[in-house]
Order: C-alpha cells, then structure tokens, then sequence
C-alpha cells in the first residue's frame, strides 16, 4: 500500500498523472465506493449513511474523485467515536456540492490541524480500528482536490468529531 501512495502522491506533485474531466453521477460512484466498507459494516458494526439528492451530476476526473472519497471515508471510519458512525453527506448549494464526511471522533487538536494534509502525518497513533495507514491519505486528497482547484477543508471540535469537506461545481 505504501508504495501505491507513494506513486499516487509523487505523479500529482510532478503533474504526471493528468486529470482527465467527464461528467458523472458521484451518488453511483458513492455507492459502489461504500461496497468496499461492507464488510466492516457486517463484521464489525460500523454504520456509514449517505445523505445525498438522488443525483449528484458533476465534472471531474471520476478515478480522482473516487480515490478522495474512499481516503476521506477510509480516514473517518478509523477516527469515528465509539458508535461507529460515519455519515456522508452531499448538500445541493446553488451552482454547486458540499460533499461532507462526518465521523464521531474525539476530534483533532488546533495545533494539528495546520498539518494534516502534510506527508506522513498523524495526530494520533491510537486510531479506533487497528490499522496501520501510510500517512499519505490525506496528502494524497488534498493534491486531487488542489489540481481540480476544488475548494476543501476540515472542521473538528474536541470529542464532537471532524468533519472533512470540498466543494464540486454542479454540471452546467
């Protein structure tokens, strides 16, 4: 896994890896990304909701987009409280998408926040499921979401929980 990260993250910052546009539905996308999470949904309890329109039209680079929603819903899932509840959350604004993933979490400390879309990063080495990330998720969304020039940022209060967020102007 660390190797593929780090050929993700090293082709998005030599601008190698082209993003190629086409419109899609993100909600089909959505809801063959939350497949992959099944099985911690039967073995393990989790809950993930999607709150959505019945479809989301957009323009960008759909392989691109499905890699941040799974980094972001990946990342929620080992962060999210003792519930187990991950909520996504896509909100019709006018000429564009607030996609949200909300977890229920203890939240990240101000002073981390700054540097969680920084490299081999961790606020925390005591995430909820026991999985050994590569520290490149997060730096890995943020290079996606900068090269479609998407608006994107995190929100968290202390053992409320965080939410990650960007922005996709609706399909004209």
């Amino acid at each position: 896994i660390l190797v593929g990260d780090i050929l993700t993250l090293s082709k998005l910052q030599a601008n190698s890896d082209d993003i190629v546009i086409e419109s899609f539905d993100l909600c089909k996308e959505i809801e063959s990304i939350l497949k992959k999470f099944e099985y911690l949904k039967e073995t393990e309890g989790y809950i993930i909701e999607l709150v959505a329109p019945k479809e989301v039209n957009i323009n960008a680079d759909k392989n691109k987009i499905n890699q941040v929603i799974y980094n972001l819903l990946n990342n929620a899932i080992n962060y999210t409280g003792k519930d187990k509840k991950v909520i996504l959350k896509i909100t019709d604004n006018n000429n564009q998408y607030l996609i949200e993933i909300i977890d229920s979490g203890k939240g990240i400390d101000d002073v981390d926040i700054e540097h969680i879309w920084d490299k081999y990063y961790k606020n925390d080495k005591n995430h909820k499921r026991n999985i050994v990330g590569t520290g490149l998720g997060l730096s890995i969304v943020k290079e996606i979401l900068v090269k479609h020039n998407f608006k994107y940022g995190v929100k968290s209060e202390k053992n409320k929980g965080t939410t990650f967020y960007f922005e996709i102007n609706k399909t004209k």
